[in-house]
This record gives C-alpha cells, sequence and structure tokens, in this order.
C-alpha cells in the first residue's frame, strides 16, 4: 500500500488576529482526486483548512483529514507529514502573497476614519514544494501551477521551472480558464496533456517505477575507435542536442564495442561526458560502469536496443521522427522505460525518439 499526502483547498495567512488574506479556490478538484486514488491501494492523509474554507474528501476508511491554521502551521505539517508519505501531491492554493508582518491583535480599526488609506507591507511567501525534498528526498513529489490566460508555452515554461526548483517528479501545469486540463510536465521537459480523471491514474502509475542503480566496476576503458564515434555522432547530431531555457541539455548517442558500450554521461548535459557501460543486470536492476561517470538514464534502455545483434549505434534526442511507431511514455531509467522492442526505431510519446543503425548506418 502507498501512503500519499494530497493538499487542497485555500492556504490563508493572518493579516491580524481575525482577518486572513486567502483566495476564492475551495479544491474541489483536490478532493475529487484523492478520492480517485482509492481506485488504487492507498491512504490518503488529505491537508486542508478547516470548517467550510475547503471541500473534503468523502468519509473513508482509508482517508484521514487533517486540518492547518494557515500559511506558517500548513508549510510546518507538509514538512512533518512528508517523509512518512510514498508521494506528496501539492495542490492546495497558497496565499503567496501575504503580509510581512502579523499585526499583533486586532487592527486598531477605530484609529481611522472611512477613506484613509492604510499601507500594508506584502511579501512573497516561501515555497513550499522547494522544501519538500530537503526532508523526504526519496518521496515521489508532484505539484501544480496555475496561470490565466496566458500562451501554452509560457505555462509550460513556468510549470518546468518549478520542477527543476523543487526536484518534483511532475509538476501538472493548468490554465484557470480550463482546470479540467493538465499539462504534466516532467525532469526531462516531457510534457503530457491530462485530463482531471486521468491524474490518479497516472500519479498511481509514476509512484510504482522501478528505477535501475549504478555499480562502479574496475576494468579497462573502451576501445579508442568507439570514443571517436560517440564524438563523431553528438557532433552529426549536434543541431537536436540544444540547451533548453533552464541550460540543460538531454538525449545522448550510444556506440556498442567489444565489452559493452559508450553512452553520454548522467547530468546537466548528457553529451559533455562519457560512460563506460560493461553491462546491465536487468533482473537486479543494475547498471555496471567502469570510471567514475554515471551513465545516462537512458543506459538501461539502450543496453535492451543492444541486445539486437544488427544495432550498432542508438541517438536518442527529444524531437519526434516522421513515419516510426510510437509507444507510450515512462521515465528514463525505469524497468517500464527498458522493456521497448529492439527492432526497429521509435517515438516515445511526448517524450523523444531512439533512433537504431546498423553497421553501415542505415536506420533500422
Amino acid at each position: 500500500m502507498k501512503t500519499i499526502l494530497v493538499t487542497g483547498g485555500p492556504v490563508h495567512a493572518y493579516l491580524d488576529a481575525v482577518k486572513i488574506i486567502t483566495n476564492r479556490f475551495k479544491g474541489g478538484l483536490m478532493s475529487d482526486l484523492a478520492e480517485d486514488l482509492l481506485e488504487f491501494d492507498t491512504r490518503i492523509v488529505y491537508l486542508c483548512a478547516p470548517g467550510g474554507m475547503s471541500k473534503t474528501p468523502r468519509k473513508h476508511e482509508r482517508i484521514e483529514v487533517v486540518y492547518h491554521d494557515g500559511f506558517g502551521d500548513y508549510r510546518q505539517k507538509v514538512a512533518e507529514l512528508a517523509p512518512k508519505m510514498d508521494a506528496v501531491i501539492l495542490g492546495a492554493a497558497v496565499a503567496n502573497l501575504i503580509p510581512a508582518a502579523k499585526i499583533d491583535g486586532k487592527f486598531p480599526s477605530h484609529n481611522y476614519k472611512p477613506g484613509d488609506v492604510i499601507p500594508i507591507n506584502f511579501t512573497i511567501a516561501p515555497r513550499v514544494i522547494d522544501e519538500v525534498k530537503r526532508v523526504a528526498p526519496l518521496t515521489h513529489l508532484f505539484g501544480f501551477k496555475l496561470l490565466s490566460g496566458v500562451t501554452n508555452e509560457e505555462l509550460i515554461r513556468a510549470a518546468y521551472g518549478v520542477v527543476i526548483d523543487s526536484r518534483a517528479t511532475a509538476v501538472f501545469a493548468n490554465d484557470a480558464l480550463d482546470l479540467q486540463q493538465k499539462y504534466a510536465v516532467t525532469k526531462e521537459r516531457g510534457v503530457h496533456p491530462l485530463t482531471q480523471e486521468e491524474l490518479a491514474s497516472w500519479i498511481w502509475t509514476m509512484i510504482n517505477d522501478v528505477y535501475y542503480s549504478t555499480v562502479v566496476d574496475s576494468g579497462p576503458p573502451p576501445s579508442n575507435e568507439a570514443v571517436r564515434r560517440f564524438h563523431e555522432l553528438v557532433q552529426n547530431y549536434s543541431c537536436f542536442f540544444k540547451p533548453n531555457e533552464v541550460g540543460l541539455i538531454f538525449g545522448t548517442v550510444a556506440v556498442r564495442h567489444e565489452s559493452g558500450f559508450v553512452t553520454g554521461g548522467r547530468g546537466k548535459n548528457e553529451l559533455a561526458s562519457l560512460s563506460n557501460v560493461t553491462w546491465v543486470d536487468h533482473q537486479g536492476r543494475k547498471v555496471h560502469v567502469t570510471g567514475s561517470v554515471k551513465a545516462s538514464l537512458n543506459a538501461p534502455l539502450l543496453s535492451r536496443m543492444f541486445d539486437n545483434p544488427l544495432v550498432e549505434y542508438v541517438v536518442h534526442y527529444h524531437c519526434q521522427y516522421p513515419g516510426i511507431p510510437t509507444v507510450d511514455y515512462a521515465p528514463p531509467g525505469t524497468v517500464r522505460d527498458s522493456e521497448r522492442r529492439n527492432g526497429t526505431s521509435f517515438n516515445i510519446k511526448d517524450h523523444g525518439c531512439i533512433l537504431l543503425f546498423d553497421k553501415e548506418g542505415r536506420r533500422l
């Protein structure tokens, strides 16, 4: 069973002892999401404001409702609960424009007359999603980014910024003009259109993914020819390996050699370094490398491609290639991603392409 923290509804900030700053959202869609997640083997902790401020999920033995008392308490409770969770889904509507200092007691309105202008300093509240991984580094983290009336590119760009800053598994971008349509933006800047009804299933699949780990072995370096071919392919496909808006370069190439394959190293620019993969233990979920450079997260998938004896090298970049089959998305580095056919080149939906080539350079 997976334990999941879901937050919803408004998160208010206190102006004084009785007045609050809040927003109009009641959390209906997040309450629905919490209920939808009950279709799977889950236990839900639902964090929201008390009373009539928030909609809460229906009573259920696998849902526990926890209440917060405004931004400070919300922030603290998320930090306390997150380490106990398999996944954290932050969907509460935070009043992130909060008073710089709470007024002690009640604001003395009797000292003013109607029409008086009262200067009150506001500040942008700390972003709670950025704090989750500090206390719960292994939990799956999902957030939401809401804008209104902007272009799709601006919406995706804003959501991706949150993904990078918070190290979230995904952030769901949506426009206030159409709350039923979501776009799941992932770490590699994949953009996956989803309806509200598809969210729970998509999240459930993501938090059940199994990832490979790296084992560093001793051994000889790859052949000079394999290294030369790697750099040649990087140069030949350089037009597809460009920095995105936050300076990250995604994609890799891989070249077979007599004792494994070489591919790009893991990092912000996967092609700036080279990793030597000697073998991939698919049963034990281990990627074995020599040297100090971890391989691209795509290494398990690349290993499967080289199980086909006709494949001499592989090129992966984040564009769709016309006229080849398309398979469903799975995060790179997962068992689900490695379980692909290796007979022909293919696209990964909303992600990119895997191009297979033989010794003569012909695309398979």
